[in-house]
């Protein structure tokens, strides 16, 4: 009996080695997005997103990051049907997102085998959506962000 179970368990061991990684595609999807912003992507530039909750279900705001020299230097958000732009509170800046820390959160998502959804840009390759799902059993730890815009700001 202990040799079938040592046989089944080397068994198990050298398929499960053989197969491919879980999120194989998506990580050299990844990889080659992001090769394409490093090379092509604007140092400084504005983008805006779209990051949908349950607090926002069907129009949350457009949250608007203005990136000078790969640091976030301003935020502020348009409500839908309008036009004014409001500050996001002082002092907050940390807590928003440049380009490359949304492709960080694709990268560290994957490598904690949580389901990802991303679709990039064709030229830039920057992120155009984003959707991380870390627990299937868990209401309320999705990330869901759609991006907007990207415009090259001048050096």
């Amino acid at each position: 009996m202990k040799g079938v179970l040592g046989f089944c368990l080397a068994a198990c061991v050298a398929a499960a080695a053989q197969a491919p990684r879980a999120g194989a595609a998506e990580a050299d999807e990844l990889e080659q997005s992001w090769a394409r912003w490093k090379a092509s992507g604007p140092e400084s530039y504005e983008y805006g997103y779209n990051k949908y909750c349950d607090c926002h279900r069907d129009t949350p705001p457009e949250t608007v990051v203005v990136v000078a020299a790969g640091v976030v230097e301003r935020v502020y958000h348009v409500y839908v049907d309008s036009s004014r732009e409001v500050p996001a509170r002082e002092g907050s800046t940390d807590l928003y997102w440049t380009i490359d820390d949304l492709f960080r959160l694709i990268e560290g998502a994957l490598e904690r085998n949580a389901t990802v959804r991303a679709r990039y840009d064709a030229v830039l390759g920057y992120p155009t959506a984003v959707f991380v799902d870390y627990d299937a059993q868990f209401i309320g730890d999705e990330i869901d962000v759609r991006v907007t815009k990207v415009t090259p700001l001048p050096r």
